[in-house]
This record gives C-alpha cells, structure tokens and sequence, in this order.
C-alpha cells in the first residue's frame, strides 16, 4: 500500500514518528498539483487544489493504521462538510522513477465552516520540508 504525504506525516516530522515510523518500507520523493500553505497557529500545512506543484513523499506502507491517520486529518468521510482534510484521488508523479501514480491525497477542505484564506500563508516552495528547515 502507497500513500502519498507532504506536511507533518513527511519523514522528519512528529506525526511520521507517531503514524507511520516502523510501517515505511519505502520513501520516495513525489509532486502533486496544487498550491500548499502554512496555517496560521498550527504546526501542519494546508494543500489546495489551485495551479502549483507541492512535493512529498509517497511512502510504500505495510501494516500503518490508516483510520488513525484519517481521524489525525480530522478526516470524517467523503463529502463531509465537518472534514478539515478530504481524503481524494489524485495523480501524483514519482519523482525516483518518473512514472505517475493515483492515491490518495489529503486535500485542505475549504467548504468547512471554519476554513478561512485569512488564515493561511503561501509557501511557495511547495515543499513543507524545506520550509520548516
């Protein structure tokens, strides 16, 4: 099983410690469409889909609690209007092999009545890794 992240599940990171660490039987650097952004007060980035590249990982797994990480993304199922993430299929290009790879993406909702563009800051990197460092 592959999954594909680019904030705190990124290798390095606290939640990577916490959900995958043992799980990861691969890493491999990947760039997903869209345009990623800090949130204002919280240790985690937002990615919307708008005209960008954001780099991560697409980590290949092997017995990592998935619904665990759904309920860390404050994932609570497809079109919930309460998810702070939702969880969608995207293309995600294989930057190790060149070859392009549909998973699962977890995408900033901004239909959640909390969302707000006031609270987000562009990186414009795209790489949540080299932004924090």
């Amino acid at each position: 099983m592959k999954i594909f992240v680019y904030g705190s599940l990124r290798k390095g990171f606290f939640n990577f410690n916490k959900y995958i660490n043992k799980a990861a039987k691969k890493i491999e650097l990947g760039q997903v469409r869209g345009k990623l952004y800090a949130i204002k007060n919280k240790d985690y980035p937002a990615l919307l889909e708008e005209n960008g590249v954001v780099t991560g990982e697409i980590i290949t797994v092997e017995n990592c609690d998935l619904v665990a990480i759904d309920k860390m993304e404050n994932y609570f199922g497809e079109n919930n209007s309460l998810n702070e993430y939702n969880k969608i299929k995207k293309e995600v290009k294989n930057l190790e092999t060149g070859e392009i790879e549909l998973l699962d993406v977890y995408i900033y909702n901004t239909t959640n009545p909390n969302f707000s563009y006031a609270d987000l800051i562009f990186v414009p990197s795209g790489d949540w890794k080299q932004y924090k460092n």
